[in-house]
């Protein structure tokens, strides 16, 4: 056989070769538009695929379920982005109930379907439009209903991605189970659901938030007991039936009792209070201490400044907390990195008893201190006020306790018709505030469901974990916040120097320092140019790596794909016959 011709021959195959594959993988492109072949998910979080527990809940559904999206065509962006990621989590809630979930798309851009839409309870919102360097207004629906067994739940206007899953779950579940009743410590000078804890009763849609009290036996069918905020004594009888519904299987929570909060008036101060839990919590390892955590590592307050003005100051009563990967882990912490923690007392860890886990799950900065006084002052003052006394911290204000518990009235000689430890290992959770579970420290709702801060997840997990409800915390993980870039160290630091320098120039001005509240101003600016500058270099590396995974990649693909043919025409020249 000639050279010429077995090089035909190798070209005819290739070409061969190449259609087949090609055809192969526009076949694959022909079936996966019909049938749903899932997709692959590598972020961190699992940000863009079904839970294991919405897949759980759709494939035990026990009727036909409709889901009926309305999404107006060309919506401009970020819309018509969230058009598409809705139509991808759709398909795997159809894909994981076997048939159950049935979904429709509608585009209602005729009168019968904007009809339809608006009777299923669908907004209609306006959206600008940024078209030949002219703004335009379009109007359009972007919502979903939810049909099963007779009931509907409406989602009216779908803002973004985010929490879209946990919304859509909830939704489900409120359509097909029996909500889980938790209980809620009556009395005492604590909130109550009607003034104070509404808003955590609206975040908690499958559950049934009830008061209960404590001066009967306590119902051991009630998934958990949650005890936020007491700042009256509750008495010996109350606390002997909260220990017998803990040993008798129940989960408990408690969520500050340490401080009595006034903090609705001009001077906010905390009190000392002994509401008595401590005979509780010592037997079960944990200590609520009397006192309040104040840490440089805070939020921020108004303040009076110069000429009246409000001036946002450091304020230590209100402590962010990070969690490291560890306390992650945690169910009631899962994937929440930070949380802001307002006027939390300390605990102190006692004595565990035997077969008793104590897991400390949270502390303050290393830049914290402890306020031990009868009555402290909270009022917002300028950073040089706060004054560390006594221990730094970090101090532990978060602690979860697991195991069979002994009854904290065990051996104390009165008689006891209860058990004296737990049958089965139960669930405490101790944290030295409640303060994130009320309702002036929630995120606003806005007329649809709030937006998870860190406390407001952490006060939701928390009761997952006490109510053994574990899928929603992986479900509602994704929501907390999408995984951020690492901020450049030069944006950072431009960043703390102009706080200093404003804080510098606030000093200086109280104390009429003209020259040094100038040069501080001055100071100040020019950080923030710096940070300008910062920020202009870090867009530009941005960019950079996005154009090469956009360009680069493919780039490579076809340098080896050259490579290879320069290597198979060089070896055919070389062959021999």
């Amino acid at each position: 056989m000639s050279t010429q011709k077995q090089r035909s021959n190798l070209a005819t195959t290739s070409v061969t070769i190449l259609l087949l594959v090609a055809g192969a993988l526009i076949a694959l492109n022909i079936v996966a538009n019909y049938v749903n072949l899932g997709r692959s998910d590598w972020t961190s979080a699992r940000l863009w695929s079904l839970s294991d527990g919405s897949r759980r809940l759709v494939s035990n559904l026990g009727d036909r379920m409709e889901i009926t999206a309305y999404f107006t065509e060309n919506l401009p962006p970020p819309f018509n982005s969230t058009e598409q990621y809705v139509r991808d989590i759709l398909d795997e809630y159809a894909a994981a109930s076997g048939g159950k979930v049935v979904v429709r798309f509608v585009n209602p851009d005729e009168d019968e379907e904007r009809e339809a839409a608006e009777a299923d309870g669908i907004q209609r919102v306006a959206h600008q439009k940024i078209e030949n360097d002219a703004v335009s207004v379009v109007e359009g629906y972007r919502g979903l209903v939810i049909r099963y067994l007779g009931e509907t739940k409406t989602l009216p206007v779908i803002q973004d991605p985010t929490g879209l899953e946990y919304t859509i779950t909830m939704a489900i579940k409120e359509l097909v189970g029996e909500k889980t009743v938790v209980g809620v410590l009556s009395g005492h000078e604590g909130p109550s659901l009607a003034e104070g804890l509404s808003g955590l009763r609206d975040s908690l849609p499958t559950y049934e938030l009830r008061e209960v009290s404590a001066q009967s036996p306590i119902d051991s069918s009630l998934r958990a007991l949650l005890i936020i905020g007491p700042t009256a004594e509750i008495s010996e009888a109350e606390l002997r039936n909260i220990d017998q519904y803990v040993m008798n299987g129940g989960s408990l929570g408690v969520f500050g009792g340490g401080m009595k909060l006034e903090i609705q008036t001009q001077e906010p101060s905390a009190e000392t209070v002994d509401t008595g839990i401590n005979r509780l919590l010592t037997r079960y390892g944990v200590e609520l201490r009397s006192d309040v955590a104040l840490d440089f590592q805070c939020s921020r307050a108004p303040m009076a400044g110069p000429m009246g003005m409000q001036v946002a100051v450091p304020y230590p009563p209100v402590p962010i907390l990070t969690f490291d990967d560890n306390a992650m882990r945690h169910p009631a912490l899962f994937r929440i990195p930070t949380a802001v923690w307002p006027f939390s007392s300390t605990l102190a860890v006692t004595t565990a008893p035997e077969g008793v886990s104590v897991e400390i799950l949270a502390r303050t900065s290393e830049n914290s201190w402890r306020d031990t006084g009868a009555s402290i002052q909270l009022r917002p003052r300028h950073p040089r006020e706060w004054r560390p006394s006594g221990d730094l911290g970090p101090f532990p204000v978060l602690a979860a306790i697991e195991g069979t518990l002994p009854s904290a009235f065990a051996g104390d000689g009165a008689e006891s018709s209860g058990p004296s430890r737990s049958a089965e290992s139960v669930r405490v959770l101790v944290s030295g505030t409640g303060a994130f579970m009320r309702d002036e420290f929630l995120p606003p709702s806005q007329g649809g469901p709030r937006q998870l801060s860190g406390g407001l997840a952490f006060a939701l997990n928390a009761i997952d974990w006490l109510a053994a409800d574990d899928d929603l915390i992986a479900i509602r993980a994704k929501n907390v916040e999408d995984p951020a870039l690492e901020i450049p160290a030069g944006v950072s630091d431009a960043e703390r120097s102009a706080i200093e320098a404003e804080e510098q120039a606030l000093e200086a001005a109280q104390e009429g320092d003209r020259a040094t509240t100038q040069e501080a101003i001055a100071e100040r600016d020019a950080a923030l140019e710096r940070r300008k500058e910062a920020m202009k270099a870090w867009d530009s590396k941005k960019a950079a790596y996005r154009w090469l995974n956009t360009l680069g990649i493919p780039f490579a693909f076809g340098l080896f794909g050259l490579l290879r043919w320069r290597m198979r025409n060089a070896r055919r020249k070389t062959m021999k016959i």
